[in-house]
């Protein structure tokens, strides 16, 4: 039989879309974040949370308190945040070293859960999180010394200034790139902490919770992220006229969060204390940048993470020193498209 030279019909239009999909590119490329001015972006941020752990162990004035002594405990937290933060780039303004953003972050949602049990006694607790915040416009960026600076973006406005004071600018993801012109392949070595204000950013919200565990829910403390990712090049391709480059992460995310800890409920151990809590994540994900624009497209991020919870005495406080620490496993899923 004679080989035939018919191929199911393609139309002339489908073979247009199909050469403007993305096409793979060849040639090395410079990763910067340098958005022009009249920029408008649009991305949908979505983090969740999960722990889980108990293992109490505690030390009294140095001691080890035997665990026959001790409750058992077991505890599970999850958290989940999603909302669109929408920033236009601005032109130059006087004291503002960095881009100059207007920014209205709509329809933020959190949802905090916790179950708790310490021998026989349990404590549930789900709460909603809406906030003031949604919708209103502002402008945010750094000063010359680095430091954030906002205002909003109607000068009339009788809002609160302490709605955007824990905001920050960056959330671009800018500091996980390398200044090297990079190919298919090429890797390099960033500081997880150019991570913090994606993962970070529920912290930065101004909430107001609703539901039967309003009141219980507990403060965000203060985090700072450490570790070693590896940022590799996977593909870079032409895109709508665009060039995109898309770099898996992999490497390991410490988050250590303090706060103020409670011994309300220790006998012979009131006083201030201070809660240390760290999780040390094994993350994997992948990130698309826009090169021709200068700005992020994408992240997904995934993490799996062991740790423990350490409340100590604060030094100079009465009665005996006092010392315990949970252990738990946590995992970590962001995405921001």
């Amino acid at each position: 039989m004679k080989a035939s030279l018919f191929v199911a019909p393609v139309s002339i239009g489908a073979a247009v879309l199909l050469g403007l999909a993305a096409r793979p590119v060849d040639d090395s490329v410079k990763l910067r974040f340098a958005p022009a001015a009249g920029t408008a972006l649009e991305h949908e941020i979505t983090i969740q949370n999960e722990m889980e752990g108990g293992e109490l162990s505690v030390k009294m004035g140095g001691n080890e308190v035997p665990a026959q002594f001790l409750p058992k405990l077991s505890f599970t937290f999850e958290t989940s945040t999603s909302a669109i933060v929408s920033d236009e780039f601005l032109g130059a303004e006087e004291g503002i070293a960095g881009p100059w953003r207007q920014r209205t972050v709509t329809d933020p949602k959190t949802v905090f859960g916790m179950e708790m049990a310490v021998d026989e006694e349990v404590m549930d607790i789900h709460s909603d999180g809406s906030s003031e915040l949604s919708g209103e416009a502002f402008l945010i960026g750094r000063d010359e010394d680095g430091n954030t600076v906002a205002r909003w973006a109607d000068e009339d406005s009788g809002l609160s200034s302490e709605l955007f004071e824990s905001q920050q600018p960056e959330l671009d993801l800018a500091g996980l790139l390398t200044e090297d012109e990079v190919s298919v392949g090429d890797s390099w070595e960033a500081d997880a902490s150019a991570l913090a204000n994606i993962i970070d950013f529920s912290r930065q919200l101004p909430w107001t919770w609703s539901g039967a565990g309003e009141s219980e829910v507990p403060a965000p403390g203060v985090a700072e992220w450490k570790g070693d990712l590896e940022l590799t090049v996977k593909e870079i391709a032409s895109e709508d006229g665009e060039l995109h480059c898309t770099l898996a992460i992999t490497g390991e995310a410490v988050e250590v969060v303090t706060k103020p800890g409670d011994l309300s409920q220790v006998p012979v151990a009131d006083g201030d204390a201070t809660e240390t809590t760290t999780t040390i994540y094994q993350v994997e994900g992948e990130l698309t940048w826009n090169v021709t624009a200068g700005h992020l497209i994408s992240l997904t991020l995934e993490g799996e993470g062991e740790g423990q919870q350490l409340t100590e005495k604060d030094a100079g406080q009465p009665g005996p020193e006092y010392q315990s620490t949970t252990q738990h496993s946590a995992s970590l899923s962001v995405e921001l498209k």
